[in-house]
């Protein structure tokens, strides 16, 4: 599944350079990106086929391309994504 704290990516917008209409996009992308992870995770009921599937995952993969495009010409918008505590490299 798909998820990213919003609250937090938004608190960390306030403190870039980005232009307030990309960090509006990035928000509603990202927003739009977690409702569609939920919506396409599997049902309880694994018999169940849930009609529309086919279309949510396109819509799902037309919100990841617009993401990755945004983060490509605004890098910082990638590390802001990161999960609190991160410690990565």
């Amino acid at each position: 599944m798909h998820y990213v704290d919003i609250e937090l990516v938004r608190t960390r917008l306030l403190n870039t350079e980005v232009p307030s209409g990309v960090c509006k996009e990035y928000l509603q992308l990202l927003s739009s990106l977690n409702a569609l992870s939920l919506l396409l995770t599997p049902a309880m009921d694994a018999d169940e086929d849930e009609a529309g599937g086919e279309t949510l995952m396109r819509l799902f993969q037309s919100h990841m391309s617009r993401r990755e495009a945004l983060e490509v010409e605004y890098p910082e918008l990638g590390v802001l994504v990161r999960p609190g505590g991160w410690q990565g490299n």
